[in-house]
């Protein structure tokens, strides 16, 4: 009867029930489980856990809290905010960078721009003194960054020289522009790997794909916030819980003596 208010199958049930989701079941004469109203106020908040902050964040708070151990349900949950923070920060960092590659384009220098015609037309690419040359950069600075990971030059065949075609020029005006904004290597190597992963590369497509990601982290930040509620509300309700009892009995005295103290 539980799983059919629920919406949900009776093997869903079992399975919330087995992981710890919910609080064990007693057993009928017969062996089948007997599922009752603490069952029944315990699955709403699993349920909405489940949905906010995933199945295995979920199943590490509902068990926690079942056995009493409300401080480990808790420091799960604030280590999972706190990696929406991280994400956060990561992605405002990158956005940040992106603004400054998108009003620097790579062409917006008529010398680059030249180089960058003739690499089109001709299909070469620049040696390491050219390129450090239109960047304003020392050829050590471009093989520094290489060394970083941060850029891929090729090899000419013929002499073995490193050569930059257009993707890899991009590349390294990208990581000059960054340098000199005074942004992380680690920044700079996440805005690298995010112009590599996006369709065309375009500083522009890259920030409306950051942009959708903060959205999506401000609807997960927004929904484990209720999911939190919910589980506040269920613990208010459980003061039965042996590892509960002192912490609600502690939060009623203190809002007593500032009552009383006022």
């Amino acid at each position: 009867m539980l799983a059919r208010e629920a919406g949900i199958s009776v093997q869903q049930l079992r399975n919330y029930e087995q992981a710890g989701l919910l609080p064990a079941a007693s057993r009928s004469a017969s062996g089948y489980r007997e599922f009752d109203e603490y069952h029944r106020r315990a699955l709403i908040p699993a349920r909405a856990l489940v949905g906010a902050y995933g199945w295995d964040d979920a199943v590490t708070i509902m068990a926690a809290v079942h056995r009493g151990d409300l401080k480990t349900a808790v420091a799960r949950i604030d280590h999972a905010h706190a990696e929406l923070d991280r994400d956060r920060q990561r992605i405002q960092q990158a956005l940040h960078a992106f603004e400054v590659v998108v009003t620097h384009p790579l062409d917006a220098d008529p010398r680059m721009a030249a180089a960058l015609d003739q690499m089109n037309r001709q299909g070469a690419s620049l040696r390491v003194g050219q390129l450090a040359d239109l960047l304003g950069v020392r050829t050590s600075a471009l093989r520094f960054w290489e060394s970083a990971g941060l850029i891929r030059p090729g090899r000419d065949r013929a002499t073995g020289y490193r050569v930059y075609d257009r993707a890899a020029a991009r590349d390294a005006h990208l990581v000059r522009l960054l340098r000199e904004g005074n942004f992380p290597t680690t920044i700079i190597r996440a805005a690298l790997a995010e112009m590599h992963s996006s369709a065309d590369g375009r500083p522009e497509r890259v920030g409306a794909e950051l942009n959708r990601r903060d959205l999506q982290l401000h609807e997960r930040s927004l929904a484990r916030l209720r999911a939190d509620a919910v589980l506040v509300a269920y613990l208010d309700w459980r003061d039965d819980l042996p590892g509960l009892r002192g912490e609600i009995a502690g939060r009623q005295e203190g809002v007593q003596g500032e009552v009383g103290g006022g």
